[in-house]
């Protein structure tokens, strides 16, 4: 489901179109390019709710709000690496597990 600018800024509390423009220009969210305009789905109204918390409630100023995002999206990619790795040792024999684990801990 997307939507449109208008939708986003009754979803998201706080946010009103002069932020959400700045949210856009800075790529802080990417909606979609649609014939109606801007095309938001439900990644780009949690990342805003949380520029909106971090902006609003903590007092984060606008420099730092990339720099917490990239971190936030870094996190998020490394959890899903360990979770593609957790499976792929869960389907190994108990044995060949042990021993890649063994030699994970060897080069920690």
């Amino acid at each position: 489901m997307t939507l449109t600018e208008t939708e986003v800024l009754t979803r998201v509390r706080r946010l009103n179109a002069e932020r959400l423009s700045i949210c856009v220009t800075e790529a802080w969210v990417k909606p979609r390019r649609s014939e109606r305009g801007p095309a938001f789905d439900e990644t780009d109204i949690a990342r805003l709710s949380l520029i909106v918390e971090l902006t609003e409630d903590m007092a984060v100023n606008d420099e730092a709000v990339p720099v917490i995002l990239d971190l936030l999206d870094e996190v998020s990619t490394l959890r899903r690496r360990m979770k593609a790795l957790d499976s792929a040792l869960s389907g190994l024999e108990p044995k060949l597990r042990e021993a890649v684990l063994a030699r994970i801990r060897e080069v920690r």
